[in-house]
């Protein structure tokens, strides 16, 4: 259902539908006691984020405290808040509703609103401050920020952030009542929550915009992981496709790759041989199942030169 008819539709009554799906309110505040419940149901993709877990793993935390870009304080002059240092969870959602990409932020963490709209104020000339149900709301030149509970934000486009506020409320139904919920309970994401969760549909518009940078296998209709960083790191994946013969030319495609990978002179290089050691792609039915294992043995210095990498790429980018 595209934005603008959900939103009009809430003139009307008090609980609507997307795709067959009931909203669980209306509620008689916002809930943000599971973060899904701020995000709107229609949309297609979703990352959601441990940043605290991140951070206080020997697994991630050169990853987390390390400066990747260089923008950290572009962000905070921007924004009025660093996400990845000043947030304890996040989730991006995606939609292309009406073709038009856009992207939903959802944080938890410790926000000061007049610190937000002071940043919001100063980089965007003519913006507006207001509120929705409540929910102290700036906006300005196709962007906006609200504060939809004391420790929860929802930053994107205006209806888009109007709709997370509906979310949390239970007017529209949210992202856990859906098909991507369906695939976060696939995962046991819900009852027992990993660093990461990546839940998404793979649509037409998604197959366009990969097109020249990423193969995307035929029949390939949804993907669910999960990484878990305990002593170990654990990743746990899952590709559903339309039928077992493409998820079995998909699987063998996928480990052709990581064997290629693995043996690149620069993989071997900086030690990132354990990464593709501990992976196994296998098909059973229509899916494909993904496993990685690296065990805490191998940890050692992983994830400095993972940065290292990662820090390389971003500066041959600018």
């Amino acid at each position: 259902m595209k934005w603008i008819l959900m939103l009009a539709a809430l003139a009307g009554c008090a609980e609507t539908t997307v795709a067959g799906v009931k909203a669980r309110g209306p509620r008689t505040a916002a809930d943000d006691s599971d973060l899904w419940n701020v995000v709107p149901g229609d949309v297609e993709s979703l990352i959601d984020v441990d940043l605290a877990a991140l951070r206080a793993s020997p697994w991630s935390q050169a990853l987390m405290q390390g400066n990747l870009d260089g923008d950290r304080d572009e962000r905070r002059r921007r924004f009025g808040y660093d996400v990845f240092t000043e947030a304890e969870r996040m989730i991006v959602a995606g939609n292309d509703a009406a073709g038009d990409a856009g992207t939903l932020t959802i944080a938890r963490g410790h926000f000061e609103i007049d610190r937000i709209t002071s940043a919001f104020r100063a980089a965007t000339p003519g913006m507006t401050t207001t509120d929705w149900r409540g929910s102290p709301l700036v906006e300005g030149q196709g962007r906006a920020v609200a504060l939809v509970t004391s420790r929860t934000i929802a930053h994107g486009d205006g209806q888009r952030v109007r709709a997370a506020v509906d979310a949390a409320w239970g007017i529209v139904p949210d992202a856990g009542a859906g098909t991507l919920g369906e695939l976060r309970r696939s995962l046991d994401a819900d009852r027992n929550p990993p660093a990461v969760t990546l839940v998404l549909t793979v649509t037409d518009a998604m197959r366009v915009r990969a097109n020249g940078v990423l193969a995307v296998p035929g029949g390939l209709r949804r993907i669910a992981a999960r990484l878990d960083l305990g002593a170990d790191l654990n990743l746990e994946g899952a590709a559903l496709f339309d039928g077992n013969a493409q998820a079995v030319s998909a699987a063998s495609i996928w480990n052709e790759a990581a064997r290629t990978y693995a043996r690149q002179p620069m993989v071997l290089l900086l030690g990132l041989g354990p990464v593709f050691q501990g992976l196994t792609v296998t098909a059973a039915g229509s899916r494909v199942h993904v496993r990685l294992h690296v065990g805490a043995d191998k940890r050692e210095g992983l994830a400095e030169k993972l940065l290292a990498v990662l820090q390389a790429v971003a500066k041959a980018r600018q």
